[in-house]
Formats: structure tokens, C-alpha cells, sequence
């Protein structure tokens, strides 16, 4: 067992000085002006962990060059560490933004390597530490259509038949290629008329006596962004507020941005991303609109299974990754066949590995858990909460 020293991100849109829970957990001295953004558990070379060796650092991916033995046997055959596990403190909301498949990764990494740095898809896990509140995949038809018909500019802008032919079909093909058409229409207007077409909606919705909840996320996103069509985006997208523990997944070419709050994330190690408004970053408005899935439906709640008594574990049906939950009633950390990354995010235990010794863990310590080693968990406060990420081993067939 080894503890890690990990790499804080600084983003506009995560949060100042010690309001970050990202900040609070890399426990360093906190500088009060700074945007502590995101925490980087793993190998990726943006921000690539660091393993404890007394004073001396020593990076991962070199540590599991040398020790092999610490990785499971699926993770020696040159893959190494699959997953990126991160926490994310969100002040302001992050870009509209969707993820490629890995197929589409590779395209885009071999065309420019500048704005999509790795060949891999990023299918990802989102779970709540706060409430986290996220737009994420396309509501239901019958709520898309109200939500548009309710503006005036967006009916003339679309055209009545377009929106006609939308509600009336239902044939599922039909219907995401309708909504594909009115997306990608409203996406890719001119820039020199998306400044009246904001214009309008907004002065719509600020004269109204009683404004939906849709209008609200609108104007809160314009206070940022007053000239960008991802503001828009609330029209098309689920809203959802995730309360501690509750979490989603979202697959390739789903759409999403993160609005406010903390939360842990895992996904396959990959940064690509595809953004289509929300940022002053590198945007790909008609690769985003040809992209997406328009896969409509609820919010995509993802529940976890209970495996133990204080561990939930979020398995979605990926390779890369799964994740455990650990609250104060765990007594346990079971021997996986797989390295893994445990983050303490509140409160404080002692641990006894499997023939070591006992450490006091709390708020802030990053373990690496070598593959089959097991521990006690003991002396648990009553607000302790961790979490854990692993590869699963490949099921046997």
C-alpha cells in the first residue's frame, strides 16, 4: 500500500480557494485567489499521480514499471492503469460538451492532436458529493416541443412543418432525425444572428410573470454567456439535481454540461472532448450536432449496487472502471484482483493492510491498493466516506 500525491487542476470554473472541495482535499496551502477545479488520480499525463517514497516522488506510471506485480494480470499486458478517477468542484458551468466513441477517438486524435490529445474514448461516471446539478441527454419529445414552441423566434426560426412533423411522427429513426435537424439548425445559425435570436428569447422570458424552471437555468446560464447558443441548451437537456451518492453515466455522444456543486468522476483515461458552446475554449459545433446519439428519454440516473455492509459499488457496463463507495459501517476492503485507487473525501479511519501496518487515513490521502490486498478498516468517525477505483478483471466466458 502506497500514498499518492496528486495533481490539483485550475479552471475558471471550478471554485475559489477553500470553498473547493478540491482544494480542501489536496491539503496543501490553499491560495484564497486560486480556481481549484479538478483532483487527477492516475497516470494520465496531464495529470499524472505521483507515489510517496518518503521525500522522493515517483511517478506512477513508472512505479507500475518497476512493481508490475502491484497491477492485476489484465493490467500487465501494456495497458497499465485504464481508468482516470478525478473530483471536480464546480463554481460555474462547464462547456456543453460530448464525448467520441473509441472508434471516432482515434479519427480525431490522428487529424489533430492538439484539441483531441488521446485515442480513447471517455465514457464517464458521475457521482455526487454535494448537490450536483447537470443538463444531461435529450428530454422527452413532447417536453423538447413545448419548451420550443413557448418561444416565439424559435418557431419562426424553425418553421412550423419542421416542429409539426417532430410531434406527429413515431417512428423512433424518424423522430431523432427530426430532432437532429432542429438542433443542428438552431447550433449552426450565423454567428452575426445569434446576438438578435438570444436577444429576443431573453427579453421573452425576463417579461414573463411567471417563469418555468427552463427559464431560470436560461437567464442563470446567460449571466456567463450572453452571446452563446449553448444557453439553449436547458430547451433540449434534462436537468438534474444528483443529491450525495446519487450518480449518472454517460456514454459516448451524449450531451451534457456540469452546472454546479462536487462530485467524484471516473472514466476511461482519455481527455477528448467535443464542445459545442458554454466556453471560450476550441468548439465543434457541426462534429458536436452530427455526433450525438438524440437518444431521448429521462434523466440518466445510474443506481448502485449494494455489495456489503458500508459499500456500494457503480459497475456501468464498461472494462475500464468500477466504483466502490465506502461509509462508516464498512469493516473491510476486499482484495481485488486489480490495482486500485482509494481517496479519502471526509471524515477519518485507521487502516491495517494484509501483513502491514496500521495508518491513520483521513481527508485528503490518495492510497494505491496493489492487486489482492486486502484491510481492515477501523476507528471509522462517523462522517467518514471514501472511494475506490478499480479495472475489473475480464469475466471469464
Amino acid at each position: 500500500m502506497k500514498r499518492l500525491d496528486c495533481k490539483a487542476l485550475h479552471y475558471q470554473w471550478g471554485r475559489k480557494g477553500a470553498e473547493s472541495t478540491v482544494a480542501q482535499l489536496r491539503k496543501d496551502t490553499i491560495e484564497e485567489d486560486e480556481f481549484y477545479a479538478e483532483l487527477w488520480m492516475g497516470t494520465h499525463a496531464r495529470g499524472p499521480s505521483q507515489v510517496k517514497e518518503g521525500e522522493a516522488r515517483i511517478p506512477l506510471a513508472d512505479y507500475f514499471r518497476d512493481h508490475p506485480d502491484v497491477l492485476g494480470q489484465h493490467e500487465r499486458d501494456g495497458v497499465g492503469l485504464q481508468f482516470l478517477l478525478k473530483v471536480l468542484s464546480v463554481g460555474k458551468c462547464l462547456s456543453l460538451q460530448l464525448h467520441p466513441t473509441r472508434e471516432q477517438a482515434r479519427e480525431l486524435h490522428a487529424a489533430d492532436q492538439t484539441n483531441y490529445p488521446d485515442a480513447n474514448h471517455k465514457p464517464e461516471l458521475t457521482i455526487a458529493l454535494t448537490n450536483f446539478e447537470i443538463l444531461c441527454g435529450f428530454q422527452m419529445p413532447d417536453k423538447i416541443l413545448s419548451n420550443l414552441r413557448s418561444h416565439e423566434a424559435l418557431v419562426e426560426l424553425i418553421g412550423e412543418k419542421a416542429l409539426s412533423s417532430f410531434g406527429a411522427t413515431t417512428d423512433e429513426g424518424e423522430k431523432k432525425g427530426a430532432l437532429k435537424n432542429i438542433f443542428t439548425q438552431i447550433w449552426t445559425i450565423p454567428p452575426e444572428e445569434i446576438g438578435t435570436l438570444l436577444t429576443k428569447l431573453l427579453s421573452d422570458i425576463f417579461l414573463k410573470e411567471q417563469r418555468s424552471q427552463t427559464d431560470e437555468l436560461i437567464m442563470g446560464l446567460s449571466e456567463h454567456f450572453p452571446e452563446d447558443i449553448g444557453i439553449l441548451a436547458p430547451l433540449f437537456l434534462n436537468y438534474v439535481k444528483l443529491e450525495p451518492g446519487q450518480a449518472t453515466f454517460l456514454g459516448p455522444n451524449e450531451p451534457h454540461s456540469y452546472l454546479s456543486g462536487d462530485c467524484i468522476e471516473c472514466m476511461a483515461q482519455s481527455d477528448n472532448t467535443v464542445r459545442a458552446g458554454l466556453t471560450p475554449k476550441f468548439k465543434n459545433i457541426p462534429l458536436f450536432c452530427e455526433n450525438l446519439t438524440y437518444r431521448m428519454g429521462g434523466p440518466p440516473i445510474f443506481e448502485p449496487q449494494h455489495l456489503a455492509d458500508g459499500v456500494d459499488e457503480y459497475s456501468p457496463e464498461v472494462q475500464e472502471f468500477a466504483v466502490h463507495k465506502l461509509n462508516k459501517e464498512v469493516s473491510v476492503v476486499q482484495p481485488i484482483a486489480a490495482a486500485s485507487i482509494l481517496i479519502v473525501v471526509n471524515g477519518s479511519a485507521t487502516i491495517l493492510p494484509d501483513g502491514g501496518n496500521e495508518e491513520k487515513i483521513e481527508k485528503g490521502d490518495v492510497l494505491l491498493l496493489p492487486q489482492q490486498l486486502g484491510a481492515k478498516l477501523n476507528e471509522k468517525s462517523d462522517d467518514f466516506l471514501a472511494f475506490r477505483a478499480y479495472t475489473p478483471p475480464p469475466k471469464e466466458k
